[in-house]
């Protein structure tokens, strides 16, 4: 879990405009291809990152004001606070009366990792616990609620290279409930992902090597996922994946980028090749000014950005297709 670039501050603008949007994409492709494979978790090291944006401008906290989008009076706060390091360590969302509707705070055990993080929401308490092995990566994620009643956990083995080898999900009463293994290829990249169900029946397999490998099951999904890069001769490239199944399901994702590796447009194609949803970045200085929502054909959502001198985001908002705002939130900073 990583606080500096998917919570409050200048990342989450960034966050949102285009992660929030891929997962609203993937959405419409889950049934299909699963590009992302939603349950690696290949470094799981327990860190949170480092915003060098604000650690540079030794910035210790970030202030989001988000105004109605009527008559422009205060509707929520977010506070977010950073050490010197620039690491995100607590967060507190406020409504316009005063009152906390949410709270979190990680507990560093050294300069990036945590061990615990709690957090609050209206009557209910939240604790998520980080126990590690002894090379540092976790062995068992602990899911607590009111405040010490586990609800949720997975454990984690890894493989003679470290990387993760199986990840287990087990429910309040220990009961697995699904459970995922993981092979590399030599030079370390994905290779097969296998997914079983809570009576560990294999029920699912993500390829990553263009091809089948080995018998395909007929009663077990297996999705093969290909990965393809076109350079243009200024250096920017297309980003193919292809990807297909054997119950006929098929269907691609292809990113524009720029020779700096900028995310320039992301469009997702169903299994009929028709597109379903796309959106569109516009950059200066390599910040995002522009991000454009489009699902099949039609303009969603805009999302603006503007920035302060010192390149610190300073206001954030989103437009429906009409110009409508839905958003409008400004960026406060103290610093050290």
């Amino acid at each position: 879990m990583k606080i500096s670039k998917q919570s409050f501050g200048k990342k989450l603008t960034v966050i949102i405009c285009l992660a929030l949007l891929s997962n609203m994409a993937n959405a419409q492709f889950r049934s299909y291809i699963d590009f992302n494979d939603y349950n690696n978790y290949e470094n799981n090291l327990g860190t949170l990152s480092i915003d060098n944006d604000y650690k540079n401008q030794n910035v210790k906290e970030v202030v989001t004001i988000n105004f109605d989008k009527k008559n422009r009076q205060l509707k929520t706060k977010g506070i977010y606070k950073l050490d010197k390091n620039g690491i995100g360590y607590f967060y507190q969302s406020i409504d316009k009366k005063g009152k906390i509707k949410l709270s979190r705070t990680y507990h560093l055990i050294d300069t990036f990792r945590f061990d615990k993080m709690e957090s609050a929401y209206r009557k209910d308490t939240f604790t998520i616990v980080n126990i590690f092995n002894n090379n540092n990566k976790i062995s068992e994620k602990q899911y607590l609620r009111n405040p010490n009643k586990m609800y949720w956990s997975y454990k984690y083995t890894y493989n003679d290279k470290n990387k993760i080898a199986s990840s287990v999900s087990l429910n309040k009463k220990g009961k697995q409930y699904f459970k995922y293994e993981f092979d590399y290829f030599d030079n370390g990249s994905k290779k097969e992902t296998r997914h079983y169900n809570k009576k560990n029946k294999l029920v699912k397999i993500y390829s990553y090597a263009c091809e089948p490998i080995g018998v395909i099951e007929k009663k077990v999904t297996q999705q093969n996922i290909c990965k393809k890069r076109t350079y243009n001769p200024d250096s920017s490239y297309f980003e193919v994946f292809e990807g297909y199944d054997n119950k006929g399901h098929s269907s691609r994702r292809i990113g524009k980028y720029s020779k700096d590796s900028l995310q320039l447009e992301m469009v997702y194609y169903n299994k009929n090749d028709k597109e379903t949803v796309r959106y569109v970045s516009v950059y200066n200085d390599r910040k995002v000014l522009t991000c454009q929502y489009f699902f099949k054909g039609k303009l969603k959502r805009t999302y603006d950005l503007t920035y302060k001198i010192n390149g610190l985001t300073e206001s954030y908002k989103i437009t429906n297709a009409k110009g409508k705002v839905i958003t409008n939130q400004v960026y406060e900073y103290q610093y050290f």
